[in-house]
């Protein structure tokens, strides 16, 4: 949809050396300034957000790891759409990665529906598994995720989904052991408009960070969080080839 939002078209086109079309496309989504402009055009690796500003990152990867270094078994839970998918597969390489003894589980959309529910949290219970990990999906569980503690296991969430609130704006976290979400009030990352598969791709890079593993390992993912990006319809805000600038 092309709004009617005024801006010198031709001349962003010829400064940026793209079409008027694409010049107005910019504006429609406010990108404005030359700045702007050639960030979301030209983003680089360089400009990537730091992960450590996103609210308990640090606090999930260092649950993760401990948990590894326990060897204890973790469940990845994540979602039947191209982002839970994408995300499944991030975090299994990146814990397995880690020395992770880790399994997932992607729920059935006619059985299960949406994300995590009661039968997937009993399953993983009698499965003798000690931490579950979402992606994609969570941060409104907070049924489910009460009876995951209740069963004495360790619950980190992973989502990009809005918050749950009560009626007077006030934000509701499910009672996780960590809850990794740029929606949340108190978390200072920059740009809120990620996939589940970005918020998967950062947390890898910081437990790569914390266990020593090539850089360039984590790199070769970036195409994953992309095409979660594009397949979540998150493209209607950040481009693909933009993704590093706008993550």
């Amino acid at each position: 949809m092309l709004q009617t939002k005024r801006a010198d078209f031709n001349g962003i086109a010829t400064r940026f050396h793209i079409s008027p079309v694409t010049a107005r496309i910019l504006r429609n989504r406010d990108v404005e300034g030359e700045k702007a402009i050639d960030r979301y055009l030209n983003g680089t690796i360089d400009q990537l957000y730091d992960p450590h500003q996103m609210k308990d990152m640090d606090k999930a990867a260092a649950l993760i790891l401990e948990k590894i270094r326990q060897g204890v078994r973790i469940r990845i839970v994540g979602d039947y759409d191209i982002d839970g998918v994408c995300s499944t597969y991030l975090l299994y390489r990146g814990l397995t990665r880690c020395g992770g003894q880790v399994d997932y589980q992607i729920p059935e959309r006619i059985r299960d529906g949406y994300g995590i529910n009661e039968s997937i949290i009993q399953k993983a219970k009698e499965d003798g598994i000690d931490t579950i990990v979402t992606c994609d999906n969570g941060i409104a569980a907070l049924e489910q995720i009460r009876l995951a503690k209740e069963l004495g296991m360790t619950v980190i969430v992973t989502d990009h989904h809005e918050v749950v609130r009560t009626e007077d704006g006030s934000q509701i976290l499910p009672q996780a052991d960590a809850v990794v979400n740029p929606h949340r009030d108190d978390c200072s990352y920059p740009f809120a408009g990620i996939c589940g598969g970005v918020v998967a791709y950062k947390l890898v890079q910081v437990l790569y960070e914390q266990s020593g593993v090539p850089k360039q390992e984590w790199l070769d993912m970036l195409e994953f969080a992309a095409i979660a990006t594009v397949g979540d319809v998150m493209s209607c805000r950040m481009r693909t080839a933009s993704l590093c600038a706008g993550a």
